[in-house]
């Protein structure tokens, strides 16, 4: 197995990682900024690529698509070219240019995988299984929020030139967050009509929204509300469900998940993982990307699903310009 990994940012040196304490020796990687390629260079002695054609030289069993967000589509139609097997970061891309083609290229490769990390969280299991088991009774609606100060989020970097600060490269905090989208699309399905609201609140420098509110009619009734923003100076993440039993709420960065049943009145913790590590949801996807290459099959955060969490996170900046409701489906 000979692995190609497109840039050597955070994401791509963590994947990196991952690969090779999962026993991935052939690994190469790719990125055009050369001071990244030094950096990996001090800890890994594959080899690397300045230029995307001297990489594509050799014949990869599977390629990495780390880059910024911007370029992500124009690294996966190259290598659709050669039906190479992709994992692919999130979001799949910035706007929805060149999606329909990729789609239509990619009909015969499997696995296309999007990177999705939470869908592989083992207290996300939990919480399905208590749906599963109709434990808290119809579900009404739920509400998600993830917010944190994006000058403190990646240590040592200057946030003002991260693709989260750049809209030409694809940021702003609905992409960013598309892991919340994605979350409640995985666990409530397809979304029905939505409206957004995502503006610039602070005087943070970056030309993209910090700040996002979104409403979602899902198709099966219930309704969803997320909260996003780049500028809550604690870090803050959690996932609360409501039905007609009782409610539930899974914080994420506690990694603890409380339950309420209005047979016993009482809340009571039901989960907790202490000194949580999220590399292990990392690595989750990594074993699962493996296990579909080597059977030649599609996972469930697969490149229909990507597209579908795109269009919507793509609606919710559409609504906030109109300052209206858009239907999805």
């Amino acid at each position: 197995m000979k692995i190609l990994i497109i840039g050597a940012g955070s994401i791509g040196k963590r994947h990196l990682g991952n690969l090779q304490s999962l026993g991935i020796k052939q690994l190469g990687v790719f990125d055009t900024d050369k001071n990244k390629l030094t950096q990996i260079q001090q800890h890994f002695s594959g080899p690397i690529f300045a230029s995307l054609q001297a990489a594509q030289k050799e014949n990869w069993s599977a390629v990495f698509i780390c880059s910024p967000t911007h370029t992500h589509l124009q690294f996966a139609l190259q290598f659709a070219k050669t039906k190479t097997p992709m994992f692919i970061e999130k979001p799949l891309s910035h706007n929805t240019r060149y999606l329909a083609q990729l789609q239509k290229m990619c009909q015969d490769v499997k696995p296309i995988m999007v990177g999705y990390n939470i869908d592989f969280h083992p207290q996300l299991q939990k919480i399905k299984s208590i749906l599963q088991k109709k434990a808290l009774g119809k579900i009404y609606g739920c509400r998600a929020e993830f917010g944190y100060y994006l000058p403190d989020w990646r240590e040592g970097v200057d946030y003002a030139n991260t693709y989260s600060a750049k809209k030409e490269w694809g940021g702003g905090i609905v992409l960013d967050d598309i892991h919340e989208i994605n979350l409640l699309y995985n666990l409530f399905g397809p979304v029905k009509q939505l409206f957004g609201w995502a503006k610039k609140q602070s005087d943070l420098k970056i030309n993209v929204e910090d700040y996002a509110e979104m409403i979602f009619w899902f198709q099966n009734g219930i309704v969803g509300q997320i909260h996003m923003d780049y500028l809550q100076r604690d870090y803050s993440r959690y996932l609360k469900i409501i039905g007609e039993k009782g409610t539930l709420i899974w914080y994420l960065k506690e990694a603890k998940i409380d339950l309420y049943l209005a047979a016993n009145k009482k809340w009571k913790t039901i989960d907790k993982i202490t000194n949580f590590d999220w590399n292990i949801t990392y690595l989750n996807e990594t074993k699962e990307f493996l296990r579909c290459l080597q059977k030649r099959e599609n996972p469930a955060s697969d490149l229909k699903r990507a597209v579908q969490t795109l269009k919507i996170a793509l609606a919710v900046k559409e609504s906030s310009q109109k300052g209206k409701c858009l239907r999805v489906i």
